[in-house]
C-alpha cells in the first residue's frame, strides 16, 4: 500500500522514523541533517537503496520519561531526501525536503531503527478564497516590519516567500524558517485549518514585533510617535 502525496512523489505507509529534540519538519522545508549515530547510518543506507523517504519526529517532551525513550509526537513530517554527502569517517550530511504531515498509526519497530506506519494528514480549506490569499500579503508585511525593527532575518527568505505561489506552503515555509518556538512549531504543525494555523502564527509574529519594538525603544532608537507604526 502507498500514500500518494499531492508532490505527486508517493511514500511508502510504512517509514523509518528520526526522533531529535526540538527539531520539526514542515511539508516543502529544506532540512539540513547530518547523520553519526550508527543506527541511523544503517537506516540512510537503507533508505537511500529504496525510496529515499522517512519521517523526522520531534520528541515529546510531555510523556513520561520521553528523553530516555526518544518517545515522538504522534504527528511528524515526512521527507524526501534530495542531497547527501557521504563524509570519509562515515557520518553523512543531507538535505531532506518535507513532503506531508502524517500521523504515526503504529510503531512497528525499534531495532535496528525505529520504524512506523503512517497516515497523510490533509489540511482543512477553512477560510475563502479571498482570506486564503491574504496570507503571502500579510505575512511578507509582517516580516518586512521585524526586518525594518531589526530582525536579523535574511533578505533571502523575503525573497523567497515571495515567489511561493500556494498560500499553505507560504505560510508552512514561513514558520519552519521564522518560528524560533519548537513548541509552537509542533503545535502549528498539528493544526490542520490553514486560516487557523495562520492566525495562531500571525499572533506570534505579531509579538516578536511588540517585542522588537520595545527592543528599540528602551534602547532609544525608537520614539513613541513610531511605536505605533507597523
Amino acid at each position: 500500500m502507498d500514500i500518494a502525496m499531492s508532490s505527486e512523489i508517493e511514500i511508502p505507509a510504512e517509514v523509518p522514523v528520526m526522533t531529535l529534540n526540538e527539531t520539526v519538519l514542515f511539508p516543502q522545508a529544506m532540512m539540513p541533517l547530518y547523520i553519526f549515530e550508527p543506527r541511523y547510518r544503517q537506516m540512510l543506507a537503507d533508505v537511500l537503496s529504496a525510496a529515499r523517504i522517512f519521517a523526522v519526529a520531534a520528541v515529546d517532551t510531555r510523556q513520561e520519561e520521553a528523553e530516555v525513550l526518544e518517545t515522538p509526537h504522534s504527528i511528524a513530517g515526512v521527507g524526501v531526501v534530495r542531497a547527501c554527502k557521504q563524509n570519509p569517517d562515515g557520518t553523512s550530511n543531507l538535505i531532506l525536503q518535507g513532503l506531508a504531515r502524517v500521523h504515526f498509526e503504529e510503531i512497528v519497530a525499534e531495532e535496528p531503527y525505529r520504524r512506523a506506519r503512517i497516515s497523510q494528514i490533509l489540511s482543512k480549506s477553512d477560510g475563502s478564497v479571498q482570506s486564503l490569499s491574504a496570507i503571502q500579503p500579510t505575512l511578507i508585511s509582517l516580516v518586512q516590519t521585524q526586518m525594518r525593527l531589526g530582525a536579523p532575518i535574511p533578505k533571502e527568505v523575503l525573497q523567497f516567500l515571495s515567489n511561493v505561489k500556494e498560500p499553505e506552503n507560504v505560510l508552512d515555509l514561513a514558520i519552519y524558517t521564522l518560528c524560533s518556538s519548537s513548541k509552537l512549531k509542533q503545535q502549528l504543525l498539528e493544526t490542520r485549518g490553514i486560516l487557523e494555523r495562520f492566525d495562531q502564527f500571525e499572533r506570534y509574529l505579531g509579538s516578536q514585533i511588540e517585542q522588537l519594538k520595545l527592543d528599540r525603544m528602551l534602547k532609544g532608537g525608537l520614539d513613541d510617535e513610531h511605536l505605533g507604526n507597523n
